[in-house]
C-alpha cells in the first residue's frame, strides 16, 4: 500500500538473537469459539506467585512483555502478555473492548489462574479499563492504565473547537479521519519485513534527548532490537490487527466508565506524552470518581518507563 524511501542504516544492525523467539513467547489457547489467542509468558515460574495479565499498545503483541520479564522475576510475579485478535498469533476477528475480558478470562481458566491483576499500556489501556468493567472482582485483583488512551468523546471534550457537535458530524468525522487517515499515517513506516530499516525507523523516532538515551542504552534488560522483533511479530498476519484495534478504540467503547468501580483502578500519565495527551487521562479520571489519576513530571509516552517499571509492577502485582 505504501512505499518506503531509502534510509540510512541503523546505529547497528539488530541482534539476531533478539529476532529469535523462544517457547515461552510462542504459546495459543483455542478459543470456545475455534479462534487461537497467542500469549506468551514471562518473570516467575512459580505457580503462587501473583498473576498480571499485561495488554500491548497499538501497534503490538506479546512480545511486548520481554521488557519486564527480568524485573518480574526480581519482584516473584508472574507476566503474561496477551496478542489481540489479529495480531501476533491471534486469529483476526471483529472483537470490540466489551468482548476482551471474556477472552482473558477463558485464557485466566486455561492457566488455571484464579485471581490476577491486568495493566494496559497505550493502546491496551481501554482494554484494560473493559476488563476493569466486566471481570467480577473476586477474580480481578486490581487494573492500572498507564500511559492510556482515550475515546473520540475525551479529545471533543478536551479540545475547545472540537466541541462543536453540530448535528453529530463532528464526532462522526474524527472517527472516520482517525480510523482512515491518522491509522494508516501511524502505522506505515513499521510496513517493512526488513529488521534493520524497522530498527532506524524506531531510532528516527526518539525526539527527546531522554528518549534518544533510552533508545541506545544497550545496559538494559531490553534493547531496542526487541522492539524490532516486537513489530515484525506484530505485523505477522498483515496489518489487520492493527487496523481491528484502531476500529474498536475510534467507536463508542460500550460501556459508561462511570459505572467501572475504580477502587483498585490505577491510571499513571507522563505530563509531557505527545501520543497520548495527558488531558484524556484527566476526562477518563474525573468520570471514575477523579481519585485514579497519578501525573508524572517530565515523563513522555516511551520515558514513562524508565523509572517507574518497577513499582508500577509491584503495585499490580500486589493489588
Amino acid at each position: 500500500m505504501f512505499g518506503f524511501f531509502e534510509s540510512p542504516a541503523p546505529s547497528s544492525p539488530p541482534d539476531p538473537s533478539k529476532l529469535t523467539l523462544q517457547p515461552n513467547e510462542n504459546q495459543t489457547l483455542t478459543l470456545p469459539d475455534k479462534r487461537n489467542l497467542g500469549f506468551a509468558t514471562y518473570g516467575s515460574t512459580n505457580p503462587s506467585d501473583p498473576v498480571v495479565f499485561v495488554f500491548h499498545g497499538m501497534p503490538g503483541c506479546r512480545l511486548v512483555g520481554r521488557s519486564w520479564d527480568k524485573l518480574c522475576q526480581r519482584i516473584g510475579a508472574r507476566l503474561i502478555a496477551i496478542d489481540r485478535p489479529g495480531c501476533g498469533l491471534s486469529t483476526l476477528a471483529n472483537r470490540g473492548l466489551i468482548d476482551w475480558p471474556e477472552d482473558v478470562m477463558s485464557l485466566a481458566d486455561h492457566l488455571e489462574i484464579e485471581r490476577f491483576s491486568v495493566l494496559g499500556a497505550s493502546g491496551g489501556g481501554p482494554f484494560a479499563l473493559a476488563c476493569a468493567r466486566f471481570i467480577p472482582k473476586e477474580r480481578l485483583r486490581g487494573t492500572t492504565v498507564v500511559c492510556g488512551i482515550g475515546p473520540i468523546d475525551a479529545l471533543l471534550d478536551t479540545v475547545p473547537y472540537l466541541s462543536w457537535r453540530l448535528m453529530g458530524i463532528t464526532p462522526w468525522l474524527l472517527r472516520l479521519g482517525a480510523r482512515y487517515l491518522f491509522l494508516p499515517y501511524l502505522v506505515h513506516p513499521y510496513l517493512t519485513r526488513d529488521p534493520s530499516r524497522l530498527k532506524r525507523v524506531l531510532e528516527d523516532q526518539a525526539k527527546t534527548p531522554e528518549e534518544k538515551a533510552q533508545f541506545n542504552d544497550t545496559s538494559s534488560d531490553t534493547t531496542l532490537d526487541d522492539a524490532v522483533a516486537g513489530l515484525l511479530e506484530a505485523f505477522k498476519q498483515g496489518t489487520g490487527g492493527c487496523y481491528q484495534d484502531g476500529a474498536v478504540l475510534c467507536r463508542d467503547w460500550g460501556f459508561d466508565l462511570r459505572n467501572v468501580d475504580s477502587e483498585k483502578v490505577w491510571l499513571v500519565h507522563g505530563d509531557q506524552d505527545a501520543q497520548a495527551p495527558v488531558k484524556s487521562a484527566q476526562w477518563i479520571d474525573e468520570r471514575l470518581g477523579g481519585r485514579t489519576l497519578r501525573v508524572l513530571e517530565g515523563k513522555t509516552h516511551f520515558t514513562i518507563w524508565k523509572d517507574h517499571s518497577e513499582e508500577l509492577f509491584r503495585q499490580s502485582a500486589k493489588a
